[in-house]
Formats: structure tokens, sequence, C-alpha cells
């Protein structure tokens, strides 16, 4: 008998078993609360907090963007499927939810929630190759999306002759990531996931999960995905429209700060300090890199530092409103699939996830 086909003999162990949080993910945590934390205290607690207040009853439509934001996220992870490949859009909703709620508010870098994806995907019955795929394909239309987001906010500041070193930094920026998304997107047809595939089969196996469907395959399923260029461009189109709904909040949020700006400047404000966020992709939930974003970007328009550091709270405020939610659920999918589990045992049938 392999090890792949031994019994079970302890519980399912979930999304990191027995390995905890890395140090250095626990390490650049502290060191991006301290920042944050700084930036703060600098520009005095109670005039930050104060910023906040003042949006009052107003917090209740950003949230409800924010949340918009997320569905337009699934929505675009399901279309990426072809018919007889995608899950229902309700499921992929609220993975999508899941994953935003993990990599917001737990210390698993950006890449936690998108395991948590993958692993409730096989629970459902899906392959680990068409899961895994679907989650590669989706975080790099995401991230074109925003390549292009940036780009069309660089083009209104060159278009309105705005801060020329702003711009200057925006367009060296905009010129290292589109060489990295290159490079991703070479990589991926090169076959670099045929060594992710080898080493995520090898961990589902030590961890105990028996997926159902096709297992082998990522890197053809992902090409299969990207072979239909309508699918890609929805997609696209779909996320795009999520990053524009952030500039709405920052606008949103400003009006009942009392401070107002103007559409173009928050379309600005927005794809700019997403791409100092990105550049930043190793801190946890973007700590520190968010607040510094929008203070500096934000302070080129005339908005006061503090306004700019409001801003960020408030996203992290959503983040909250949404993501303990979003933890939740998944909590409760997990622990129905515990229920399950030992159901099967009892009976000696086993789940999906184990035949």
């Amino acid at each position: 008998m392999s090890s792949a086909d031994a019994p079970i003999k302890r519980s399912d162990p979930g999304l990191f078993p027995g390995s905890g949080v890395r140090t250095g993910v626990v390490f650049t945590l502290i060191i991006g609360l301290a920042i944050s934390t700084a930036l703060v205290g600098y520009h005095s607690f109670s005039a930050v907090g104060g910023a906040v207040w003042r949006i009052g009853w107003g917090l209740g439509p950003i949230v409800f963007l924010h949340f918009t934001a997320i569905v337009l996220c699934g929505l675009a992870w399901r279309v990426l499927f072809s018919p007889e490949r995608a899950a229902r859009a309700k499921l992929l909703i609220t993975l999508r939810w899941i994953r935003e709620s993990i990599n917001s508010l737990l210390p698993v870098a950006h890449v936690g929630g998108d395991i948590a994806g993958v692993r409730l995907q096989v629970l459902q019955g899906t392959g680990v190759n068409v899961a895994s795929a679907g989650i590669v394909a989706d975080r790099t239309v995401e991230v074109l999306s925003q390549f292009f987001f940036s780009v069309a906010g660089v083009s209104i500041l060159m278009e309105r002759g705005g801060n020329h070193d702003l711009l200057r930094w925006s367009i060296f920026g905009l010129m290292v990531i589109f060489p990295a998304l290159i490079a991703l997107l070479v990589a991926q047809r090169l076959g670099v996931l045929r060594v992710f595939e080898r080493v995520l089969l090898k961990v589902l196996r030590k961890w105990g999960w028996k997926p159902a469907g096709e297992n082998e395959g990522i890197h053809d399923a992902l090409w299969e995905i990207y072979g239909s260029g309508r699918r890609l461009a929805a997609a696209t189109f779909l996320h795009t429209l999520g990053w524009v709904l952030g500039a709405v909040q920052i606008r949103l949020a400003l009006h009942f700060m009392g401070q107002e700006t103007g559409w173009a400047e928050a379309f600005i404000i927005e794809s700019l300090s997403q791409v100092v966020c990105t550049a930043a992709f190793i801190m946890p939930a973007s700590l520190g890199a968010q607040e510094a974003g929008y203070m500096v970007v934000g302070g080129l328009f005339g908005i006061p530092p503090e306004l700019g550091l409001a801003l960020s709270l408030v996203k992290r405020f959503c983040d909250i409103v949404i993501g303990i939610p979003g933890l939740l659920v998944w909590q409760g999918l997990e622990g129905r699939h515990f229920l399950t589990l030992g159901r099967g045992r009892r009976s000696g049938a086993g789940t999906p996830s184990e035949r």
C-alpha cells in the first residue's frame, strides 16, 4: 500500500498543518504594524481617528462597494472556466470572499488565501489541476488588470500635467512591473507549474488529502484556460471594474471627511497607491506600505497627511468588517468537512475527497 493510499490515522490537519506561522512572516508583520502605528502616531492618533469618525454613516456604502468589488472578482474567476469546468458562481464568489479575508487578516503573506481556495475546491470534488490552474490564472489576470488600471492612472496624471516627481516614479514603477508580468507569463509557459504540481501533490498526500478527479496536468489546465481570449477579456474587465470601485471608495471617503476631491484625483490616488502596495507584496496585508502610499500620493493633491492615513484605515475597516464573517464562513466549511469525514469513517464510506 502506498503512502497516498494509506488510511488516515489522525484528524484532517487543515490548511497549515503542524507548521505554525513562519518566523519571517511574523517579523514582517511586526515591522509593518510598527510602521503603520508610527505614521499614525506622528500625525496624531486623534486627528486620524477624528477624520475616520467624521465619515459616520458613510462607512456603510463604502463597505458595500468594497464587498461588491469582491463579488466582481469572484465572477471574474468564474468566467475564466469553460462551462463544463466551471463551479457555481455562488461558490466561487464565496471562496473569493474567503481568500480575501485570509489574505487581509491572517499573517500568511498574500498566498494563504489562495491555498485555502484550492483546498476548498478540492473538498467540493474539483480536481487539483483545475483548482490550482484556476487560482494561478485568476491571480495573473488580476495583476494584469491592476497594471492596466495603474497605466490609466498615470495617463490621467500625464494629461493633467501633474507632479513631475510623482510622474517619473510612477513610470519607473510601471517599467518594473511590466517585465515582471512578462516574466511571469513566460515562466508559466516554460512549465514552472510542472514543478509546483509535483510539490503540491506530494504535500497533499503527506497531509492525508485524497482529492477526487484529475490531480495532474496543472500546466495543461492553465493553458486551456488561457486558450480562450474571450474569457480572459471578460475576466480582465471584471477585475478592472473592481479596481475602479476602489477609486469610488476613495472619492466617497474624502467627501464624507470634508475634503472635496475630483474623480480624476481619486482615480490617480487609488491606482498609484495600489502600485506601492504591490511593490510591498512581502508585507502581510501591505501593512505600512498602504498607509505610506495613501499619505504620500494623496499629499501631492493637497490632501493632509492625516486624511491620507485615514483613507488607509477606512480600507482596513472594510477588510475587518467583511473579513471576519469571511473567516467564520471558512471555518464553517472546514467544520462541515470534518463532520462529514467523521461520519464517513464511522460508516466506512469515506468522503468524496478521500475516495
